[in-house]
């Protein structure tokens, strides 16, 4: 590193469970294993097929704060 930059951080990734699913509407909410409720939307999902995901389907993901509260990025199917 040189002198003068700043190393940034990069967003724990955190696993949950999908608890709500509008497929149709392209978003959804997940319940990370802290308990906490996480919106997510379809162009958040980064690998997998949106059509493959159900209610109880774990995913991996990153939190970022929202106007609204917390959402998903970087969301993927989590590894079995």
């Amino acid at each position: 590193m040189r002198a003068g930059q700043e190393v940034k951080p990069h967003p724990a990734i955190l696993h949950g469970e999908i608890v709500e699913l509008e497929p149709e509407l392209g978003y959804g909410f997940l319940r990370a294993d802290d308990g906490q409720e996480v919106y997510f939307q379809k162009d958040g999902l980064v690998t997998g097929a949106w059509a493959d995901l159900a209610v109880g389907a774990r995913l991996r993901f990153r939190e970022q704060d929202g106007e609204k509260g917390p959402f998903a990025v970087d969301v993927a199917p989590a590894a079995a």
